[in-house]
């Protein structure tokens, strides 16, 4: 799933790095330069919540999606609370994903 998701995004023309966990994330001196995170609430060693409270601490201001095939509401409230701008359940459509994130990266526009 996760190179599937990767090779999606750069067939629309974003950078991306992909992680087999939150730990690899981490450990990246680059991550903080992302502008997106996209995260599976459930990945080794430990969940997206507390990876986004990680990144957040570290000071990434980043926008956030989380993505779960085992979404529940209770889940999915966490998930806004924690941060996240979208909280998606799997499986997902391309246009869905792309599309959040082309919204989450729009420049602002003047009101």
């Amino acid at each position: 799933m996760r190179r599937s998701l990767q090779l999606l995004l750069i067939s629309h023309g974003y950078d991306v790095r992909a992680y087999r966990s939150g730990t690899g994330l981490a450990n990246d001196p680059e991550a903080l330069k992302a502008t997106c995170l996209v995260a599976d609430l459930i990945m080794p060693e430990s969940d997206a919540l507390q990876l986004l409270h990680d990144l957040r601490g570290a000071g990434w201001p980043g926008h956030a999606i989380l993505i779960s095939g085992h979404l529940t509401d209770e889940w999915a409230s966490q998930a806004k609370a924690a941060g996240y701008d979208a909280v998606l359940p799997k499986p997902i459509g391309e246009t869905v994903l792309v599309g959040w994130i082309a919204r989450l990266l729009a420049p602002a526009r003047p009101a």
